[in-house]
């Protein structure tokens, strides 16, 4: 028997999501997309999903890093990072707070059906009725329009008359500690929402004075707490710097939280600024080579493995373990940092840096070390010199250098070395000594150049004389000569 021929085409197979998009002609007549089309189409997903991909594994690897680092140094946080928490924990700590649940007051008419059922409201007879005055109610800038006509209805309610006036009102950031002081003006912008705070948003007097206590915090992170443990350490270093910044212009500015925002920022600029320029420094002064080839690269490996063998970089000589303290680095660091010019924190604010402190010292070495590490794999690359990863190395050296300083007392080595490093670095930055050059000038003249000057004077008097005579002269005339060619 014949075999049936199928009364029916065969069904295609579905086409790929790239070929099911449909393309009109110019008559509106749908066409199937050509290869060249469904080609472009299919690239363009194949670049998002790459993207996706290299985006989860930096996602992974961050990841991996924050879970080492807070294994290895948990004391140094706070509380365990919410990157770390499962998927359960994250559920626990927000299930309250990131659903909006729709209630009865949500609905506009429901409020409207329900408002004269509100029953009327008590008062304690024990307060006489007495209508104070009417206390003006401040309304943020960002408080939209509801707000506002909220506000009205509360002006026009009359039970408020039966109501004891209110007596107290919110109180700004440190109010109590600067009284009777200038309130910084910000300017806004011309839509009236707010934005990122700028020094730039500041009137003159108040971008002054925050100009001035930014340098101020930076050397007090730097000399009194390079990492901060807390918040309100850092709070309360950026206070004393607004408060040096006022005695110094000789102006009392308020201390508003946008300008405490703004100096807290500069801890990690300044720890940043400080690691970028002993990355140069490190790698020329120790010998770290940028090259593809294996030797180098096993070099630059072994290099970093001997130099972080019991810290042996601090020593001036690292083969023979002798100068500790001394390395040449250390104070091409602190004049690198601080004291490279006249014009230099480290020489307008000296008062912070004489003698250099031994917080400052160690955070030096903690950033000679980060950026040792940085060549741990032969070639460089970047580490972030932040408190979770180098908060524990800077306790390390800072406890090395107290250690050192009460085995070395009774010969004051380490108060040698703070006096010596400030010393050497403030030679760097063209200054001599700590008097000022105005003060050390001579200004006083001897009569003996006054002398000189007149007999200067004289002489210039006399040549002008001599050159006039020559001038008023009269040659004789050749018009004799002429009379005796002619007879």
């Amino acid at each position: 028997m014949a075999p049936r021929k199928p009364t029916s085409k065969p069904k295609r197979a579905p086409s790929p999501p790239a070929a099911k998009q449909q393309v009109r002609t110019a008559s509106g007549r749908e066409r199937r997309p050509t290869e060249k089309e469904n080609y472009r189409l299919s690239e363009s997903q194949h670049v998002v999903h790459r993207q996706e991909i290299k985006e989860t594994r930096t996602a992974k690897q961050k990841k991996k890093a924050l879970k080492a680092a807070y294994q290895g140094h948990p004391d140094v946080f706070e509380k365990e990072p919410s990157e770390l928490l499962s998927d359960m924990d994250r559920q626990e700590d927000t299930m309250f707070s990131d659903h909006s649940v729709d209630t009865r007051l949500s609905n506009t008419n429901n409020l409207t059906f329900s408002t004269g059922k509100i029953p009327p409201r008590l008062r304690n007879p024990s307060i006489p009725i007495t209508k104070g005055p009417k206390v003006p109610h401040n309304v943020d800038e960002s408080t939209d329009d509801n707000d506002a006509a909220d506000d009205d209805n509360d002006d026009n309610d009359d039970n408020d008359e039966h109501l004891p006036a209110a007596q107290g009102t919110k109180r700004s950031f440190d109010d109590m500690s600067y009284e009777h002081t200038v309130v910084p003006k910000v300017k806004k912008d011309a839509d009236g929402l707010r934005r990122r705070v700028k020094a730039s948003d500041f009137d003159e007097i108040s971008k002054e004075i925050l100009i001035t206590a930014c340098s101020v915090y930076r050397c007090l992170i730097v000399t009194q707490a390079p990492f901060p443990d807390s918040v309100a350490a850092e709070t309360k270093l950026a206070k004393e710097a607004w408060r040096e910044a006022c005695q110094l212009k000789g102006v009392d500015v308020k201390l508003t939280p946008s300008a405490v925002n703004m100096l807290l920022k500069r801890a990690s600029h300044v720890r940043g600024e400080l690691k970028t320029k002993m990355r140069p420094l490190t790698a020329s002064f120790h010998g770290f080579r940028s090259s593809n080839s294996m030797e180098v690269i096993r070099s630059n490996r072994d290099l970093a493995e001997r130099l972080k063998i019991g810290s042996i970089f601090v020593f001036k000589d690292p083969s023979s373990k002798s100068g500790i303290y001394k390395t040449e680095l250390l104070q091409q660091g602190i004049n690198g940092m601080w004291f490279l010019n006249r014009s230099d924190e480290g020489v307008i604010y000296h008062k912070y840096f004489d003698p250099i402190p031994i917080k400052t010292i160690a955070l030096v070495l903690t950033a000679i070390e980060c950026c040792v590490d940085e060549w741990s794999q032969g070639i460089k690359e970047d580490i972030k010199f932040t408190s979770a990863s180098y908060g524990a190395v800077y306790n390390h050296h800072f406890s090395s250098l107290q250690r050192f300083d009460e085995r070395t007392a009774p010969y004051k080595l380490l108060s040698k070395i703070r006096i010596n490093l400030h010393d050497t670095a403030r030679f760097h930055a063209g200054v001599a000594s700590l008097i000022p050059l105005s003060a050390t000038s001579q200004a006083h003249i001897d009569d003996a150049a006054f002398e000189d000057a007149i007999r200067e004077y004289q002489r210039e008097g006399k040549d002008v004389a001599v050159e006039n005579e020559v001038e008023e002269y009269e040659y004789p005339s050749s018009e004799g000569e002429e009379l005796i060619d002619d007879e």
